[in-house]
């Protein structure tokens, strides 16, 4: 039995979600010491847990696992799922499951758990409120980060579940318009709840222009709160990287 065809067995048969094959990629990454993947049932990652003595930052690890998940399986994780923790000491094995070699002392770490709030220079949801009022109407009210300063973005419209996602869209896309630059406009072109492989999600389609320039920017966000914070999530992520390399 050829390499393809031991991994492919494996995949289907004992690790039905290649999850294997995902701790394979990621211990090879700069940063990644152990790691244990927490799967969520569905076929999706619910959790993953970084053990690291690298002087490498937890941002730039963090984006690393990112980049490495969305390039070698297009698999898209939330970076609040990814945690890290750091220790001082060198001697940490390669294979999953945080199983260390012995180290000649013990290891004093520096951090537990350190789920980093965004990647430099990006926004950061903070808060999202919704508030229902008569007539079938309710008004959402988005917190960002930016740069340490908290940006708030609000919009009204109507109270039913594709009008809620507009109006959650619409109100990220108020904050963002205040982070950014007089000639730069977003525009929503269209937010949808989508039902796929058992799991629901909403992408976003965002409009982006500066001067004459304009560019059609889209994202997606698996619901795991609500279809309204997805629809902000979705949005932020579609406008997210552009506005940070402008």
């Amino acid at each position: 039995m050829n390499p393809e065809e031991r991994d492919a067995k494996e995949v289907v048969g004992l690790d039905p979600w290649g999850l294997k094959r995902i701790e394979k990629l990621l211990v090879e990454l700069e940063g990644v010491g152990s790691l244990k993947i927490v799967a969520d049932g569905h076929g999706g990652i619910d959790e993953i847990h970084v053990l690291s003595s690298s002087t490498l930052g937890p941002k730039q690890i963090v984006r690393n696992i990112e980049s490495a998940l969305l390039a070698e399986f297009g698999l898209q994780v939330d970076h609040r799922k990814i945690s890290i923790a750091r220790v001082r000491s060198p001697a940490i094995s390669k294979s999953a499951g945080f199983d260390t070699e012995e180290p000649s002392g013990p290891a004093t770490p520096e951090a537990v758990a350190v789920t980093p709030p965004a990647a430099d220079g990006r926004l950061v949801l903070k808060g999202l409120h919704i508030e229902r009022s008569a007539g079938q109407r309710m008004t959402c009210r988005v917190e960002i980060e930016d740069d340490g300063e908290v940006v708030t973005g609000e919009a009204e419209g109507p109270d039913f579940e594709k009008g809620r996602l507009e109006v959650a869209a619409a109100a990220l896309l108020e904050a963002l318009q205040q982070t950014s630059e007089d000639q730069v406009h977003l525009s929503l072109q269209g937010v949808s709840k989508i039902d796929s492989l058992g799991r629901s999600f909403v992408v976003a389609i965002v409009g982006a222009a500066e001067g004459r320039r304009g560019i059609t920017l889209a994202g997606i966000a698996h619901i795991t709160d609500s279809p309204e914070e997805s629809a902000v999530l979705a949005c932020l992520q579609a406008t997210n990287r552009w506005l940070s390399i402008r």
